[in-house]
């Protein structure tokens, strides 16, 4: 390996010249015929059965055989957030705080450019799990084939990996998406890149097993029409459609929870008892995403339909959610950051720069069908209207620190208003998260 050739033929020519003053020849001389003897060992090596492995920073600390038989990456990252509510406190069951959101280590490997295997170890104020854990056949980009623990292909937010999300938390869209689950998924990029394309089988239920033999069916298409383009401003022009297909048998829980992503307000409260989510659970969804330098807009639509038995009358209507956010991002100093991918920062500090600012601004809405209300009396609102505007700094392209301001806006006409956990009565409640955030 050369990276190790030119420190071993130092050190050897110095232990030589510790034991033999004087010797014949140049310095150049002797430096090259220690090299030749070096590679002579290293090839003999090779000929037992291994191989030379070097090592370097980027993006992580990377491994790779000089034969390229192997590539592998150690990663690790933190995330901690603290939260102020601004006009609830503890009496309404709102406490300010530092939250280690969470933390883990990522390992990444791949083996005679055809097998890869990904493992994410993840640790939670709540406990530990496995984030990600997975194996991909992926020798040709048209068609790779992914088993394990991975995102379902369905909404470009929720798909983002947690590291790379624009805002500290996700929009209102992110409670009718499917996250992480159990399952085997055929997926590429046929087309140079035009075409993106993903197909998933998986249980349905998350990481946490199934609880029958029923599917649920996964997919997603998207087009990026300037992926050959030498135009950058059509060359990250992605459209996008995904659906979910699927049966869910459980009992005593809501379709999904109705919690804001970042405050945790439970907006439409009452027990699930005496309802199963019993039938058909289908979602479709549209989506755009354009970059271009420095600025960014993204959009997504997301509908969702669940069948829900109530034991008490007997009937099973179904249970409706739509969902949307808008969202608008623009980099102060010129940086970029595309889909999914670290940010290149054009200016990082210690190296000639200050860093870079994003801000973001977002608005998103869900509306739900009052199933719940007619048949269990379920209370609180029936629509959630969010507004954010985020500051993101980066100093460089591992360091993150953001802050977030998030107002939400609650249906409140009737029985549809919420109340805090000392009785008292709000329409609306502002919070500001501020994140902190290392990774490599």
């Amino acid at each position: 390996m050369r990276l190790l050739t030119w420190p071993v033929a130092a050190i050897a020519l110095l232990l030589a010249a510790s034991q033999a003053p004087a010797q014949s020849g140049n310095l150049e001389d002797r430096v090259k015929a220690l090299e030749a003897k070096q590679t002579e060992k290293e090839k003999a090596g090779g000929a037992k059965g291994g191989d030379m492995v070097g090592a370097w920073f980027d993006d992580g600390l990377r491994f790779k055989t000089d034969n390229g038989s192997f590539e592998g990456r150690l990663g690790a990252y933190v995330i901690v957030h603290y939260t102020t509510h601004l006009h609830l406190n503890e009496s309404d069951g709102k406490i300010d705080g530092y939250t280690v959101k969470e933390a883990g280590v990522e390992l990444d490997g791949r083996l005679w450019q055809a097998w890869e295997v990904y493992v994410r170890p993840r640790i939670m104020p709540g406990g530990t799990d496995l984030y990600y854990g997975w194996v991909e056949f992926n020798k040709w980009e048209c068609i790779k084939v992914r088993v394990g623990v991975m995102k379902e292909p369905y909404s470009p937010e929720t798909m983002e990996d947690r590291k790379w999300m624009d805002m500290p938390e996700d929009s209102l869209l992110s409670l009718t998406a499917p996250g992480r689950d159990l399952g085997a998924m055929i997926h590429g990029s046929p087309l140079d890149g035009i075409v993106n394309y993903s197909v998933g089988v998986f249980n349905g239920n998350g990481t946490k097993g199934d609880e029958n033999s029923d599917k649920d069916l996964a997919a997603r298409l998207a087009f990026r029409p300037g992926a050959k383009s030498e135009s950058e401003v059509l060359k990250h022009l992605t459209i996008g459609g995904s659906l979910t297909w699927g049966r869910a048998n459980r009992d005593g829980v809501t379709a999904f929870n109705f919690e804001t992503p970042a405050t945790g307000t439970n907006f439409h409260p009452g027990s699930a008892t005496g309802s199963a989510l019993d039938g058909r659970v289908n979602r479709f969804g549209v989506d755009v995403s354009w970059v271009w330098g420095a600025l960014s807009v993204k959009a997504e639509y997301s509908y969702f339909k669940a069948r829900v038995n109530f034991a008490a009358t007997d009937s099973r209507p179904a249970f409706r959610a739509h969902s949307w956010y808008g969202q608008v991002g623009f980099w102060i100093l010129g940086s970029t950051r595309v889909t999914n991918h670290r940010p290149d920062i054009k200016k990082p500090l210690f190296n000639g720069g200050v860093g870079d600012v994003q801000v973001i601004g977002r608005v998103s809405n869900l509306r739900i069908d009052d199933t719940y209300e007619e048949h269990l009396g379920f209370t609180g609102s029936r629509s959630v209207t969010e507004f954010a505007l985020g500051v993101n700094y980066y100093p460089n392209a591992y360091v993150r620190i953001s802050a977030m301001f998030v107002q939400y806006r609650y249906d409140h006409k009737g029985s549809r208003q919420i109340f805090s956990a000392d009785g008292r009565h709000f329409d609306d409640e502002n919070a500001i998260i501020i994140r902190a955030q290392v990774d490599f």
